[in-house]
């Protein structure tokens, strides 16, 4: 028969263990000049989803590299995939006003968010993918636009895993 004391040992340990997952991150919240970026962004979107300006991509890149610092040069070329990535997603689909402004908000989240958790980042990868989906993207396309947050949120990201985070 177990003692009171094995059972009490056992409750704290599992206690303790469930105290140990990663902490969730400062989600940012837009600025003004951040929320006209953001209607920037999202007229990028749609203007590559209708074609109807061929420097939509072009324009994408510059609008999401602002919030690239310059003390993070390695993070400039992976802001400029996801550009591409999410460019040739969206071109030729029928992309609703709401579905790009939630993509603009979610790739602006991602660049400029540095403390987040894996969790969170991995919202941000299902958020990407579901709303890319919903429009009509095929899942390949989607998941890798969704990959690819995640590689910005790596670039970035400035928050270092504590020693109990590694089990």
């Amino acid at each position: 028969m177990r003692s009171p004391l094995h059972f009490a040992l056992i409750c704290t340990l599992l206690l303790i263990a469930a105290g140990c997952r990663q902490p969730d991150g400062p989600m940012p919240t837009p600025s003004r000049d951040a929320q006209e970026d953001l209607a920037d962004i999202s007229k990028d979107l749609t203007y590559i989803a209708t074609g109807s300006d061929p420097a939509g991509p072009t324009d994408l890149a510059y609008d999401l590299r602002k919030y690239v610092p310059e003390d993070e040069n390695d993070a400039a070329p992976v802001v400029d995939e996801l550009s591409r990535r999410a460019a040739t997603a969206v071109r030729s689909k029928k992309l609703p006003e709401q579905t790009a402004q939630r993509l603009a908000h979610t790739f602006w989240l991602t660049i400029s968010a540095r403390d987040l958790s894996d969790r969170q980042v991995e919202t941000l990868q299902n958020d990407t993918q579901s709303m890319l989906m919903s429009i009509g993207v095929v899942d390949q396309q989607a998941e890798q636009v969704a990959a690819q947050v995640g590689e910005v949120q790596r670039a970035i990201t400035r928050r270092q895993r504590r020693w109990y985070e590694w089990f």
